[in-house]
């Protein structure tokens, strides 16, 4: 199982980079911090990043926002959040 971890600083201005990043190392769990995105945002991003999965927490005014992205041969439980972590329980299906 490949897991990627990327502080992205806002994901408006490197999606690019990251988009090359997943293409060259096909990770199936990917965990984004400081997306500075809306909710409604990141969805917009799972679709474009061709990831089926999606949990996010919001940014807090300007600053934070984490998300949790992986494929369909991922089972993932979400067991708690908040705006600091989040705590996922995962199985290869």
């Amino acid at each position: 199982m490949k897991i990627l971890s990327w502080n992205v600083w806002g994901l408006g201005n490197t999606r690019a980079s990251l988009k090359y990043i997943l293409q060259t190392y096909k990770p199936q769990i990917v965990f984004l911090y400081e997306t500075k995105i809306r909710l409604m945002q990141m969805d917009v991003v799972r679709v474009d990043l061709k990831f089926e999965n999606c949990f996010t927490v919001g940014r807090n005014g300007l600053r934070g926002g984490l998300t949790m992205l992986w494929s369909s041969d991922i089972a993932v439980n979400i067991a708690s959040y908040s705006q600091h972590h989040i705590n996922a329980e995962i199985c290869n299906e």
